[in-house]
């Protein structure tokens, strides 16, 4: 658990470094393209959709809890753990747009830290007093904690017995319907933001490609999301970093064993940012098309096409791993490495190749060696 942690709250410290889309004045290469038109794109088309859908998601996974804590039983089980998973896959789509309301909102630390800490969540229970801000309780909120509530048993009964007839029940619903709020309310604050808050405009305005800009924060945010998914879904799950011992708790959404379809949602959503690809599958604007622009090559091919193919190596590599991802590491070894094998090609293109060819500095870091 220490190695992911250290490795996610890297990264977290090197989002931090991204500002909210400042005043930029530099213009970046080829200053004829028209950059504010593809930002348009992303914010109205792909960024704005996509938080409204995942604020959507995480307020009815907050009211099947309320039912479902109001009423136990395996009917509300199930239609709980339906719109939790809706929530979580709404949230891959998200991820990738990690910068200012998001930002502000401290989403990816507040939603999405794995493996979650059950020792901490059972002692939170426990006392029935916690504070979700505290460092302690860091991997003990968020998507991996209501994964562990809901699916922590076997069977649907035995979950069901520990919200109606098991020692601190009343706790234990009071705990998961917080965590579902709060999921909610960070969600709701950083749609908020993006629109009566006005960040969208300010995301339009900062047309340029330095530090700040919304160019910037684009490319950084769309390889700190795929150094996420390359290192803590795959990386460290498969023993990557631990001279080959896997470790298959350390999956996401290790409970509901859901690890391989949140990974292809992730790396859509990644490959639709890089596309400028909304969710009604229109292909408007995005970086593909600026670097076609500034004419940038690779291996006498277009980069955007060189990319775009690695995004699609990558993707078949995951549904070559026969799930759940838990299981795969252990049992199907090479498929996995081919996954990790293949995001590591893919962000060589993208935190390399194309930083360069637009004029991005990279300012987020990572600790695995890239």
């Amino acid at each position: 658990m220490k190695a992911f942690r250290n490795y996610s709250l890297a990264i977290l410290a090197g989002v931090s470094l991204l500002s909210s889309c400042g005043s930029d004045n530099d213009s970046g290469p080829n200053t004829d393209y028209d950059r504010q038109t593809m930002l348009t794109n992303y914010a109205e088309n792909l960024i704005v959709p996509a938080y409204q859908k995942f604020k959507t998601e995480t307020a009815e996974m907050a009211t099947a809890v309320t039912a479902f804590t109001a009423n136990p039983s395996t009917t509300t089980l199930a239609t709980v753990r339906k719109e939790y998973l809706d929530a979580y896959k709404a949230w891959q789509q998200v991820s990738v747009y990690e910068f200012g309301p998001a930002d502000e909102q401290m989403l990816r630390s507040n939603l999405n830290i794995f493996p979650t800490t059950t020792s901490q969540i059972e002692s939170n229970i426990s006392s029935g007093s916690y504070d979700f801000q505290a460092t302690a309780n860091m991997s003990a909120k968020g998507f991996p904690a209501l994964d562990y509530l809901l699916y922590t048993k076997a069977s649907d009964a035995e979950v069901v017995a520990l919200y109606t007839t098991a020692p601190n029940a009343a706790n234990r619903k009071k705990y998961l319907q917080d965590i579902a709020n709060l999921v909610s309310q960070r969600a709701d604050a950083t749609y908020t933001g993006w629109t009566t808050g006005n960040y969208t405009k300010t995301f339009k305005e900062a047309a340029g490609t330095a530090v700040g800009s919304a160019v910037g924060n684009l490319v950084n945010e769309l390889n700190s999301d795929i150094d996420v998914t390359k290192g803590a879904k795959v990386g460290i799950p498969s023993g990557r970093f631990a001279g080959g011992s896997p470790f298959p708790e350390k999956v996401e959404a290790y409970y509901s064993q859901s690890s391989l379809e949140l990974l292809k949602q992730a790396i859509l959503a990644e490959k639709a940012a890089f596309m400028g690809l909304s969710a009604s599958g229109a292909n408007g604007p995005g970086l593909d098309d600026y670097l076609d622009h500034v004419n940038a090559q690779y291996n006498g091919v277009a980069l955007s096409e060189a990319i775009e193919a690695q995004f699609d190596a990558a993707l078949a590599a995951v549904d070559a791993v026969q799930g759940p991802l838990s299981a795969a590491v252990n049992t199907q070894p090479q498929a996995v490495a081919k996954v990790y094998d293949e995001l590591q090609k893919l962000i060589v293109l993208t935190k390399t190749d194309m930083p360069a060819a637009l004029g991005v500095t990279i300012t987020y870091s990572d600790n695995d060696g890239d």
